[in-house]
């Protein structure tokens, strides 16, 4: 949903925006680092080959001589590292003296800053998703738009500039805008042209202005950039939403009495108790009838996010009061849509919900859909999940990593697993074209460059398990409150639950225990419940995802809200063996429970903004679940530290909306530091995302720790490593002529010689973008997007050059190497097939399927030869028959 339509916008750092002097400053800078690092790599070769060099002195069977030569050789190279020691010094010391030359200039610099023209280049334009701000603002599909554009902070004086005073381009002045959760810890921003944010800011606010918040006691300045981010999300539109037929009403809110390990924030000290514990637990989720939609989907209006899950509160009652002390009739006042107070931001800011929706069609505000439930992708467990699982032998581990070694063990020789590892499925929502190619004609499969495809795939397949990414037998879901009870409590003021404490109703599985896993995974949270099916629930609660019971803290211990959070739902019935495991480490584990800090409100100015951000850039989540995972892969986790830093890694998640974290008491920081030292545990070494590769290949893996006996680690020695032997697993020969448009091109040798050029260079390009910060998939999208026009430089005819390429790739080269046609033309490849298909027949003899090309045919070539040859033999035989009758008569 809203991921075929792209536009296009520039992508910028702060270095964009430098003046001549500055620029000339930082460009110095940026070389002298980029020869400190060289001077630094060459250091630990001289080092390296001085190890070697000691090594042999070592041994006792070497000549004099070769003794005399070592030692001349390392002193060589004892001086040579001192000569680059000194260099490096000398590097550094010109560094510092540059960038306080530069920071001077920053300094010094007074007025509005103007963006650097030669930045708007093809490697720093990136694609955004089809938005309810992009079709506000009309940007065309395919197109690079300058009416917004990102700014990633890499110097925050230039970023103070350009928040408090914005930017000018082209004549044009720009704004800062907003920034997204996501964004924030990014230190990202994004800028719109003033003269369009004037033309659609109430269609974009809905009304609501600066000036309006502020005087109305205003709020969190990082909560109020990101609810304003929300109108980026990648969206559809939804055309005709019922906005007169929707309502706003409070929360379910209820104190649940439970145990939990109560840890206290300033102190750190745990105590298990039973308490009443807190809980929203209607938080980010609202209703609407079957009528409106028959499937739960996240929403998005302005100032609203959430999701919407479908249920029929009309037999609960019909009057119903909104967080504006309003009663409304849902039958009179034809109510389909019932909104929560946690999913309307700003509620506090409107008179009322009629003004709201007055000013929300006044300035023709939008709605918007995201994420509709479907076929979500097939569950996998992650190593958070399975680290935390400490009490597992090996034969528990092997019978839960089986299903993930049989499809390993599978690959070559199964097309349907083929196809999924390649992620040519209906799960897939993001799929690219040759997925797309190959669920529509698998016998793509049997190419030489799917092949090669499938290889690597196997390989990383290999590495994704030892890291523990492991099959199981569930799939990712909305988890859902239990909606009768907040219905009760709507219409009669009792929330009567119809899911009882430990029980959940999730139709995809059977009656029995289930296990409800959410990432991040970083304490012991594993949720384990009753899944009850039965009439009353069935007609109730009519979709697929899992609805738990408000009398519970399964939430808290999970860490989940319910505004479009997914979880992986496994049963007993599927993973029998996972789940007993997990259900013997989970005894004597209860929820941690612990207060955050809040932010008050303050007035929203540029200034303001720009401290705010600031101090939100600091955070830092991903540093504090390293040290968890180092804690459970330890030789003996310190559950006390693992749940100190939960405290912590929360902390951290809602620091840009709070801007408060705890401070550690100095004797709870010397054990936290005594169980997280050293590298990260041993299996992080086939964690593709932490590897440097150049050209393909592996160059330096990450530092790690010795191996233990954690039950991550131990997949290394369970997962196999299984050769490939590929067999014909799709029907029917590959026919190549159907990916082109015209079967009898004509070939060029000019376009040919000039794409085996732009594919032999791509690799030092990608190289390059990647050196100059740009991220894989940028510099990706950038490089096949130059092929694609240098191509077409030579003959505008895009079918034409595609076919042309087709002809040698397919037919004359055979080339197993695809990647770079498939991803600058796959859209024109993709068009062809989808045509091309409606000549491929099933064969009435074999069954296999072939391109028909005569009006009559019915069979393939072979099984056409075949059935001329079987004719020809009755002809003979009744000619013979016939020649006896005669005979016979006479």
């Amino acid at each position: 949903m809203a991921l075929d339509k792209q536009m296009f916008i520039y992508s910028l750092g702060t270095y964009s925006f430098l003046t001549d002097e500055e620029n000339k400053l930082h460009r110095k800078i940026q070389n002298l680092n980029g020869y400190r690092k060289l001077l630094t790599n060459e250091k630990k070769k001289k080092r390296k080959d001085e190890l070697k060099l000691i090594a042999m002195r070592k041994q006792t069977v070497l000549s004099k001589d070769k003794l005399v030569e070592i030692k001349l050789s390392l002193n060589q190279i004892v001086e040579e590292k001192k000569e680059m020691r000194q260099e490096i010094d000398k590097v550094k010391e010109e560094i510092g003296k540059l960038k306080s030359e530069f920071n001077k200039a920053l300094d010094k610099h007074k007025g509005v800053r103007n963006l650097r023209v030669e930045e708007l280049k093809p490697s720093n334009v990136i694609a955004t998703f089809d938005s309810v701000l992009t079709r506000a603002l009309g940007m065309p599909e395919g197109e690079i738009s300058t009416d917004i554009m990102v700014v990633e902070s890499y110097h925050l004086g230039v970023l103070k500039e350009l928040i408090i005073e914005g930017f000018q381009y082209s004549g044009e002045q720009y704004l800062y805008f907003a920034s997204s959760a996501g964004q924030i810890r990014t230190k990202k921003g994004v800028w719109i042209k003033e003269s369009v944010w004037n033309k659609y800011a109430d269609t974009l606010t809905c009304g609501l202005s600066i000036d309006e918040i502020n005087a109305k006691g205003s709020l969190n300045i990082n909560k109020f950039i990101s609810y304003k981010a929300l109108i980026n999300s990648a969206s559809e539109e939804w055309i005709g939403f019922p906005i007169d037929n929707a309502i706003v009403v409070n929360d379910l809110e209820l104190d649940v009495p439970a145990e939990v390990d109560y840890i206290d924030n300033k102190t750190y000290e745990i105590s298990r108790k039973v308490m009443n514990v807190p809980m929203n637990v209607t938080d980010g989720v609202g209703m609407m009838l079957p009528s409106v939609s028959d499937k739960n989907c996240m929403i998005r209006l302005p100032w609203i996010k959430g999701l919407l899950s479908v249920y029929d509160f009309t037999k609960h009652g019909r009057k119903v009061t909104d967080i504006w002390n309003r009663e409304w009739d849902i039958v009179d006042d034809k109510i389909s849509i019932i909104f929560t107070k946690s999913q309307m931001k700003l509620w506090s800011f409107y008179d009322s919900w009629e003004d709201y929706k007055n000013r929300f069609k006044k300035y023709n505000c939008q709605a918007a859909k995201l994420n509709e439930e479907a076929e979500f992708n097939e569950g996998k467990l992650n190593y958070q999940m399975l680290q935390s699982l400490v009490d597992v032998t090996n034969e528990e581990l092997e019978e839960i990593a089986s299903a993930t070694i049989e499809e390993i063990k599978a690959i070559g020789s199964d097309q349907n697993v083929m196809l999924k590892i390649l992620g040519a499925t209906e799960s897939n929502e993001r799929k690219k074209e040759f997925q797309k190619a190959l669920m529509m004609y698998p016998a793509l499969l049997n190419d030489p460059h799917a092949k090669q495809t499938i290889m690597k795939r196997k390989e990383s397949l290999v590495k994704e398990a030892k890291t523990g990414k492991l099959n199981v037998n569930g799939s990712f879901t909305f988890i859902i409150p239990d909606l009768y009870a907040f219905s009760e409590y709507l219409f009669t003021g009792v929330a009567k639950s119809l899911l009882k404490k430990d029980e959940v109703y999730y139709r995809k599985h059977d009656e029995g225990k289930v296990a409800i896993l959410r990432s991040p995974h970083l304490a012991r949270e594993w949720g384990l419940k009753n899944n009850v099916i039965d009439d009353e629930k069935a007609q109730r609660f009519n979709t697929d995802a899992i609805y738990i019971s408000n009398d519970c803290v399964l939430a808290r211990l999970i860490q989940c809200d319910f505004d479009g959070d997914r979880v992986l739902v496994l049963s007993e019935h599927k993973d029998r063996k996972l789940l007993e495991v997990a259900e013997r480490n989970m005894k004597g584990i209860v929820p941690l429970y612990y207060e955050m800090g809040k932010a008050e409100p303050e007035q929203i100015k540029n200034k303001a903004i720009y401290e705010s951000l600031k101090i939100a850039f600091d955070a830092n989540i991903g540093e504090i679940s390293n040290l968890i995972s180092k804690c459970w892969n330890s030789d003996k986790p310190n559950y006390d530290v693992i749940r100190w830093l939960c405290l912590e890694n929360n902390a951290q998640i809602d620091f840009a909306k709070t801007r408060w974290e705890p401070t550690r008491p100095n004797e709870i920081n010397e054990i936290i530091e005594s169980n997280v030292r050293g590298n990260m545990p041993h299996f992080i070494k086939y964690d593709a995302k932490r590897q440097k590769k150049v050209k393909g290949r592996v160059v330096k893996k990450p530092r790690v720790a010795e191996k233990t006996n954690s039950t991550v680690n131990r997949l290394e020695d369970i997962i196999p490593k299984t050769k490939i032997t590929f067999s014909k697993v799709a029907g029917g020969k590959l026919e190549y002529k159907l990916l082109m448009s015209d079967p009898e091109v004509e070939m060029n040798q000019e376009i040919v010689d000039k794409y085996i050029e732009l594919d032999r260079s791509k690799g030092d390009v990608l190289k390059q973008l990647k050196d100059e910060g740009k991220t894989k998939k940028k510099a990706k999208a950038y490089v096949f997007t130059h092929i694609k026009n240098e191509l077409l430089k030579i003959k505008n005819h895009p079918s034409y050059v595609v076919d042309v390429l087709i002809e040698y790739l397919y037919k004359q080269k055979d080339s197993k190497y695809k990647d770079t046609l498939w991803e600058s033309f796959g859209d024109i490849i993709l068009e062809n097939l989808e045509v091309n298909m409606e000549k491929v027949l099933e064969c009435v003899g074999c069954g296999e399927e072939f391109v028909k090309e005569k009006q009559r045919q019915v069979r393939c070539e072979t099984c056409h030869k075949a059935r001329i040859k079987e004719l020809g033999k009755e002809r003979q035989r009744k000619a013979r028959e016939l020649k006896k009758k005669l005979e016979n008569s006479a």
